[in-house]
């Protein structure tokens, strides 16, 4: 496939990342040296020059291109972009977006692009299911949100399968394991494979099989989060907010600008808004934050955002996630103490990635740096594993985690096998997943 990406930055760097082994990936910027990093570490092709102009596109082989991607930081870019890149190419267009106004747009049909992604809705969604279900190291969802990919650490406490094989360990009826994580390597399991303390496990399951897990994995208390702090009134955390607020959570927003906390006021319907500053001891002490359960920070400063976290938790708020700018912050913010950071350029790249994968692929999760992938797929009619039961693992290198069938969701056991017209959820090594999209 040729991948035409327009912007060089931590969104298009990530897609490039992910893409180049497989696809012709062209990238398209008006920063040399940013294209010079990148043509220095990926085999990829760099043009230097401005993503709206008809000439440089044409250059850069817009025509020709399978999937084009407008992946600046400026919607406005992006916008003009994609409009360009219709008028020039059959391919599919996906642009990128800060704005909810533009997403809602593109949803009424006003922007002629297949598809629209918008940071702050995916980075807000990423918040909403951690909070969810906070003892996961991750929750995404497949077929409609009635399929549920979770990943948690083994400790010593977790008995009821630390120590244990996968034929030992009960596993509720409605998920299936999918894979172990030791070390750095994902392995797809079979029933002799052992899971140990400090392995983490990845679990295709329903929403209440998910639950159960979560249960048992447990190290904490069990109590669902109710009550949450959103420090920042920027436009992620207005959404964070917003999103929250929908969700049933008890929301308090704290922004220091005045203008900006008005702003937030006028727009937030159901969230309290405080003008404040979220890191200030005394204040936080005052308003009594430690009641809360938990705490998101989305200020503009992720040094804001380590302080506002860290203090939420000395004063007893169970769960800090943050939002940071910089992604190398990620694991240094986690080993400090907060309970989970994420990026929300990567978030919105991790949704884009997709689009290269698979035409049919309606979902799409990365895991372990892209050395396995999760994603929903309808079978072929003339699929090579029809009828063969799980038992004989027809799909080495990958393991079938959810069947969606006549509107049911089965989680598949050794005895079942596929059939003409099932949708699949698939975690498959990244290595094997090009090959097994083919024979699915």
């Amino acid at each position: 496939m040729r991948v035409l990406i327009v912007g060089a930055g931590q969104v298009g760097t990530a897609v490039s990342e992910s893409l180049h082994a497989d696809h012709d990936v062209t990238v398209v910027d008006v920063d040399a040296e940013r294209l010079n990093a990148l043509s220095y570490r990926y085999d990829i092709l760099t043009i230097v020059g401005d993503g709206t102009s008809r000439a440089v596109l044409e250059q850069a082989g817009v025509r020709e291109s399978d999937l084009i991607i407008a992946s600046t930081d400026r919607d406005a870019v992006n916008v003009v972009v994609a409009l360009q890149a219709r008028a020039l190419s059959r391919g599919t267009l996906v642009a990128r977006t800060q704005s909810v106004e533009y997403l809602g747009a593109w949803r009424q049909g006003q922007f002629d692009v297949d598809h629209m992604v918008s940071s702050e809705v995916e980075t807000a969604e990423a918040v909403a299911r951690f909070l969810s279900m906070p003892t996961a190291i991750r929750n995404e969802s497949f077929a409609g949100g009635r399929v549920h990919l979770v990943e948690f650490a083994v400790g010593e406490t977790n008995d009821e399968v630390a120590g244990r094989t996968l034929g030992e360990a009960r596993i509720p009826d409605e998920s299936v394991i999918g894979a172990l994580i030791r070390d750095g390597h994902v392995t797809i399991p079979g029933g002799a494979d052992r899971i140990e303390v400090g392995d983490r496990i990845v679990i295709l399951a329903s929403r209440e099989a998910a639950a159960e897990w979560a249960g048992r994995l447990s190290t904490g208390t069990r109590t669902p989060i109710r009550e949450v702090i959103v420090a920042g009134g920027n436009a992620t955390g207005r959404r964070v907010a917003a999103l929250l607020a929908t969700h049933g959570y008890t929301v308090r927003l704290i922004e220091p600008d005045h203008a900006r906390a008005r702003r937030c006021a006028e727009e937030l319907s159901g969230v309290t808004v405080l003008r404040a500053d979220p890191t200030d001891p005394e204040f936080m002490e005052r308003e009594n934050a430690g009641r809360a359960d938990a705490l998101v920070a989305c200020t503009d400063d992720d040094a804001d955002d380590l302080l506002a976290g860290l203090l939420a938790k000395q004063l007893g708020v169970r769960v800090a996630v943050t939002i940071v700018n910089d992604p190398g912050y990620i694991p240094i913010f986690e080993r400090v103490g907060i309970d989970h950071a994420l990026n929300q350029r990567l978030v919105t790249a991790e949704e884009i990635i997709r689009f290269a994968r698979d035409p049919r692929a309606e979902a799409l999760a990365i895991l372990e740096d892209d050395r396995a992938e999760v994603f929903e797929l309808q079978l072929g009619s003339d699929s090579k594993i029809l009828g063969r039961p799980f038992r004989e693992r027809p799909l080495p290198g990958a393991i079938v985690g959810a069947i969606i069938r006549d509107g049911a969701v089965i989680f598949p056991r050794g005895d079942d096998a596929l059939q003409a017209g099932d949708r699949v959820v698939l975690l498959a090594e990244t290595a094997r997943a090009k090959e097994l999209q083919r024979i699915l």
